[in-house]
């Protein structure tokens, strides 16, 4: 029984082990991935000159590559912030919203901007859809916003359906295509140019020693139709 009860033994180790070297793999992907937060605010007044910004939540980001993101601490709607929504509606206006991109040493907050329809926040009752676009280097360089339903239907809601955000992000990367094999091009380019240097190098004759087969032909032909007799053609009268 000994024998038996080693084995066992062995292999819940073994499946622990495995279990312990799998988890290391996904957090040192998402951390190697660049594991990061992003402060989004938003906009609930009128004013296009001095826009008055006010945080809605955080993003968490915890991987780009595998689209893994979502909303941390969403801040809900106070009633002057619904009165001030329903105003937004009312005047058919829209709803701004940004992500603070970085901050690097004293300079101002650098920010992407994106808007909708402020009647599709509220119809909506808070459900909408942000996409946070990267580039290569992880760098945001792109942020949008959407609701649904995206068309307005003039629909009324209550106060208290306005309460709690209910927000889904997605993350996308753009990929590099393939780069233009210049090298290749300008190396063909070189090999046509010294083509046609060697073909006008190659033949530097006259024009005459390079058709007389066609002219010698066509000035004998003119030489026999000029020295044909003329009453040839008159006899017959």
């Amino acid at each position: 029984m000994a024998a038996p009860m080693n084995t066992v033994r062995m292999l819940a180790h073994l499946a622990i082990f495995v279990c312990i070297i799998g988890s290391f793999d996904v957090v040192g992907e998402d951390f190697y991935d660049g594991q990061r937060t992003f402060d989004v605010e938003h906009c609930l007044d009128n004013d296009q000159e001095l826009p008055v910004f006010t945080k809605r939540g955080t993003v968490v980001v915890k991987s780009v590559k595998n689209n893994r993101a979502f909303l941390s601490e969403p801040v809900g709607l106070s009633l002057d912030e619904k009165r001030m929504l329903k105003n937004l509606v009312k005047s058919n206006d829209i709803y701004r919203v940004r992500i603070q991109v970085r901050t690097t040493g004293n300079q101002e907050e650098d920010y992407v901007y994106s808007y909708t329809q402020a009647c599709g926040i509220y119809e909506s009752e808070l459900s909408d859809h942000l996409w946070i676009h990267f580039d290569q280097s992880g760098e945001i360089i792109g942020f949008s916003i959407s609701t649904d339903p995206a068309q307005c239907l003039g629909t009324s809601v209550d106060n208290s359906d306005l309460s709690r955000w209910n927000t889904t992000v997605d993350i996308s990367q753009t990929v590099l295509g393939p780069a233009p094999d210049t090298q290749s091009y300008i190396e063909k380019m070189k090999r046509d140019e010294m083509e046609k240097t060697r073909g006008a190098q190659s033949d530097n004759r006259s024009f005459f020693a390079k058709y007389w087969m066609y002219i010698v032909p066509f000035v004998l032909i003119m030489m026999l139709a000029s020295s044909a007799d003329p009453q040839a053609a008159g006899g017959g009268s």
